[in-house]
């Protein structure tokens, strides 16, 4: 896959395609520069670039259940979605506020997806390609619930996600130095 560009291709539309954990490991680099472009003007922010997107894309493609849904336009990645099954002994709701009631953050095999990052580049935005690959992404799971984590002052993203069914439970600091991050979660279920 060659760099992605800042002007928006003429012609079809992406293509989607789903890659397992190895196919990710393999070659992370497509993926961590469409990321590093889509978030190339917030390089000043210290937080969601420690740890590099790449480590944490082979740390977490090693995870149960780890799927990243691609949007390919040619070889340039337009946008992504990845996630994991949360084990049962996770530390994804860890250092949460308010504290959450045990029920929720109690985990059982095959209960929550974390969604762990979302991204359509510049060219391909506002053409509904988040929402496809969100919709695509959480349709081929089979886990009761979903979350994820929305930056504080990600006020499009946080709306959307209320649009999509999600519930905000609170907040945390993902990692060291990040700021804090609204953790949302949704049901899966139908019915």
């Amino acid at each position: 896959m060659k760099n992605a560009t800042t002007e928006r291709p003429a012609g079809a539309a992406p293509t989607f395609v789903r890659l397992d954990g190895p196919a990710v490991a393999a070659d992370p680099q497509p993926f961590a520069r469409a990321y590093e472009q889509c978030y190339a003007h917030a390089a000043q922010l210290s937080d969601h670039s420690d740890p590099p997107i790449g480590d944490r894309l082979i740390r977490h493609g090693d995870r149960p259940g780890f799927e990243l849904l691609a949007a390919m336009d040619g070889e340039r990645v337009a946008g992504y979605i990845y996630g994991y099954t949360l084990p049962v002994d996770t530390l994804w709701w860890d250092g949460l506020a308010p504290a959450p009631a045990p029920e929720l953050i109690r985990e059982w095999p095959g209960r929550t997806v974390g969604v762990c990052e979302l991204l359509v580049g510049r060219p391909w935005r506002r053409s509904q390609l988040g929402a496809q690959l969100f919709d695509g992404f959480l349709r081929g799971r089979t886990e009761e619930r979903a979350a994820a984590l929305v930056a504080e002052g990600n006020d499009v993203i946080l709306d959307r996600c209320e649009k999509y069914g999600f519930a905000h439970v609170g907040t945390m600091e993902p990692y060291p130095g990040w700021r804090p991050h609204h953790m949302v979660v949704r049901s899966l279920r139908t019915g």
